[in-house]
């Protein structure tokens, strides 16, 4: 079949569905509109416009509330609202409240706007008495980050991916680089602890009018997973389906197979999994009009809305669940770290539609595939240890471990211990995204040797809420840990390396060392 232009009357009605009033909802909220409203959907809302338009509900609302958790790099205010019943502003009055804690956020790639219209107007909608939303405030409380990367959406001559050094803030979770990331890593993430997220980006394949992906990588609890594929994206879908509306996964397919996003732990979603969190990726593909995309991304964040309210206590265990057993498999340690990874086709056929032809004569074809490639597979993995040891005075790596709210003690005093410990076999390094020189390590073999570890060295206990973050941070050979990223370059060895290559001396051992056992140990928290 052949798609057709979408309708000129659907965004007609999107448009005054906007203007119209609700049942319960006051005159002196419904007058505020963003700028893509009233503009019939022609243009984008600014970030100064957007200010305005936050202050204008928080105003006219006794529950939101609305502050500030960070600058960008030009010194732009990051907002963020919190919606809760009763009014709250801080983590521990929401845990206390028992219920589930949502982030909803948008735009960390400046060029990528649309979903942040589509947040903006669910905003009002938290903040308007008598709608849906509004009454989901019973079971749920809800902040909403509706815009990450001003910095790049101002850029001249025009909108940019990254940020105003160019770099792709949704590559920055792992390494955290970067102010905005930092922000909101260090200060919504974290210390909320949400038990889902979801990320609003433009992207994906026509003829669908949304993309979604959970957490692709087989380090985070499968199960938050599971419950984005099995009952999540089917809620999605249906409530698309009511106004026309199509959803399917992120990325991209051909007649033989599709293929989803990146399971690298530096992208958002799959560092929400990595944290314990339910994090959902939103894509907004291009072909369609904005009116289509805003009212289309509406839709799915409020059908995550819906569905969480009316599964609390599923979404509570399923978080749960992953909390703790990331603390039980490092306190008693048990199972593999993923080092390597690699996509395998799903075990289920599965039926999507790709386009072909010329992009002003498209047309729609269905598939059917065995090949949905969204299952990620460990290709090389090492035992998690109890504890990692780092020499005294890596002050560099600690300091991103703190970052991550990961908990680091100090030894008091030297112990003889017996560890495992990794030689290298080489060193190489590597351009990945925005980053010239990642350092990647190749390990020759693991010893157990028995070593004098002097007073300062540091432990990092992997029985710890952010235990999955931690242990792939500390692997040697990860693609996001302190090595890739440059924080323990002043301890490689490299000459040691390089006379090992040429066959004159041993390989060196790796300075990281892994105590794999639970054992008592003189040491103190660090602040």
């Amino acid at each position: 079949m052949r798609i057709k232009a979408f309708t000129a009357f659907r965004c007609l009605i999107w448009v005054v569905a906007s203007h119209l009033f609700l049942p319960g909802v006051g005159v002196s909220q419904q007058e505020y509109q963003t700028t893509a409203e009233l503009s019939g959907f022609t243009e984008y809302t600014s970030y100064e416009s957007m200010m305005t338009y936050l202050g204008q509900i928080q105003v006219s609302s006794t529950e939101m509330r609305l502050g500030v958790y960070g600058e960008t790099h030009q010194g732009r205010q990051l907002p963020y609202a919190i919606f809760s019943r009763p009014s709250i502003t801080q983590p521990w009055e929401a845990w206390a409240l028992g219920k589930p804690i949502l982030v909803l956020a948008a735009q960390v790639h400046g060029n990528e706007r649309t979903m942040r219209e589509s947040i903006l107007i669910l905003l009002r909608d938290f903040a308007t008495q008598g709608t849906a939303m509004n009454q989901a405030l019973d079971e749920l409380t809800v902040l909403i980050v509706p815009f990450i990367n001003p910095d790049g959406f101002a850029a001249q001559p025009e909108p940019t991916r990254g940020n105003l050094w160019g770099l792709d803030l949704n590559r920055d979770y792992m390494k955290l680089e970067q102010p905005e990331i930092q922000a909101y890593t260090q200060n919504i993430l974290l210390p909320w602890a949400p038990h889902l997220f979801v990320d609003g980006h433009n992207g994906g394949s026509f003829p669908y009018n949304l993309n979604y992906q959970c957490p692709s990588h087989p380090a985070p609890d499968p199960r938050i997973t599971e419950v984005c594929d099995e009952l999540i994206f089917p809620a999605i879908d249906q409530k698309l389906g009511t106004e026309g509306f199509r959803a399917w996964y992120y990325q991209r397919g051909n007649e033989n197979r599709w293929d989803v996003g990146g399971f690298d732990p530096r992208i958002g979603r799959n560092y929400g999994g990595f944290s314990n969190m339910v994090g959902i990726l939103f894509e907004s593909p291009s072909g369609q009009s904005l009116a289509d995309g805003v009212r289309a991304g509406f839709l799915a964040y409020e059908a995550v809305v819906e569905w969480s309210r009316d599964n609390t206590a599923l979404l509570l265990e399923t978080v749960l669940t992953a909390r703790r057993e990331t603390v039980e498999m490092g306190a008693t340690p048990f199972g593999e770290v993923p080092i390597e990874v690699a996509y395998a086709p799903e075990d289920e056929r599965v039926t999507y539609l790709i386009a072909t032809g010329p992009e002003n004569n498209r047309e729609v074809v269905e598939i059917q595939s065995d090949s949905l490639m969204k299952r990620p597979v460990a290709t090389l993995t090492r035992p998690r240890p109890w504890a990692y040891l780092l020499p005294p005075d890596a002050e560099e790596a600690i300091e991103l471990l703190h970052r991550h709210h990961i908990q680091v003690e100090e030894l008091q005093e030297p112990i003889t211990l017996v560890v495992d410990a990794y030689t290298i076999g080489n060193i190489v390094y590597e351009s990945i995204y925005n980053h010239e020189a990642a350092t990647k390590i190749d390990v020759a073999e693991t010893l157990t040797r028995e070593m004098l570890l002097p007073e300062g060295t540091y432990v990092v206990r992997t029985g710890q809420m952010q235990g999955r973050v931690a242990a792939h941070l500390l692997e040697a050979e990860t693609r996001d840990g302190v090595v890739y990223w440059n924080r323990m370059d002043a301890w490689l060895p490299k000459n040691e390396v390089e006379e090992f290559k040429s066959g004159g001396a041993e390989a060196p051992v790796f300075p990281i060392f892994k105590l794999m056992q639970p054992t008592p140990l003189p040491t103190r928290l660090l602040p």
